[in-house]
């Protein structure tokens, strides 16, 4: 990853104000999703998985369908983040972006008897597209869904800083620092949004991409600069990137 501090032109997609608005409005639907409908956490599925079977083992399958509903949406999130390139070429984050926001804006206006599982497994159909579209930031493997992978990532990037004097390590660190403060700070205020506007909070969300979409849709006017080595399929596993939200 040391062509994160190289000099040449990245894609739009791949910048670093594209990759913070998608962190922080990840942390924002991880306290939406818990707080307001059902104490479900939608952004990854290691803890739903976890509570699905725990479910399964005690008998409890009204519980334990609490989360599948969760899974079963983030699975397909997955399956049409994979295939959206091949219909869409170019344009698919555009399309990622712009369904998105469009989808959170219209879950701010479910009734408010509408049950908990509409909510959350749109959100983790969300997350789902989201994570596996926008996967390169200039160079650097992120996730702008949970924080796992990043806070391994950031340890090891001061490690390799102390151990081998590295400079470029200590700032590939601070890039995967600070999409965790991003998330982080999103959170708190998904936090707050949740408590004093209620299922209404979910418009913040769907304004904070805005911007993005927009520098998105102007990048579209630029051609792509090349870059080095051929882009891997959509649905490639990148790194370990195991998280529980």
């Amino acid at each position: 990853m040391q062509d994160i501090q190289t000099k040449r032109k990245f894609p739009v997609q791949k910048s670093a104000f594209v990759f913070a608005s998608f962190a922080l409005v990840g942390g924002f639907l991880e306290a939406y999703t818990y707080i307001l409908h059902g104490g479900v956490f939608c952004n990854a599925q290691t803890g739903n998985l976890v509570l699905f079977f725990l479910g399964l083992t005690r008998g409890e399958w009204a519980a334990a369908s609490h989360y599948l509903y969760s899974i079963l949406a983030y699975i397909a999130g997955i399956l049409l983040s994979a295939a959206l390139p091949l219909l869409l070429k170019r344009h698919s984050h555009i399309a990622v972006t712009a369904f998105e926001i469009a989808a959170l804006a219209a879950l701010a206006f479910l009734p408010a008897k509408t049950p908990d599982f509409y909510t959350y497994a749109s959100v983790s159909f969300l997350c789902a597209v989201q994570y596996n579209t926008f996967t390169e930031c200039r160079g650097a493997k992120l996730a702008t869904t949970f924080c796992t992978n990043n806070l391994r990532q950031a340890v090891l990037g001061v490690f390799s800083a102390v151990k081998d004097r590295d400079r470029s390590a200590l700032r590939r660190a601070g890039v995967y620092g600070s999409m965790i403060l991003f998330f982080a700070a999103g959170a708190v205020a998904g936090s707050f949004a949740a408590r004093g506007l209620g299922n209404y909070s979910a418009l913040i969300a769907a304004a904070a991409l805005l911007p993005a979409l927009a520098l998105l849709v102007a990048g579209r006017k630029r051609p792509s600069p090349p870059e080095g080595g051929a882009p891997g399929p959509a649905g490639q596993v990148r790194e370990d990137c195991n998280g529980a939200g």
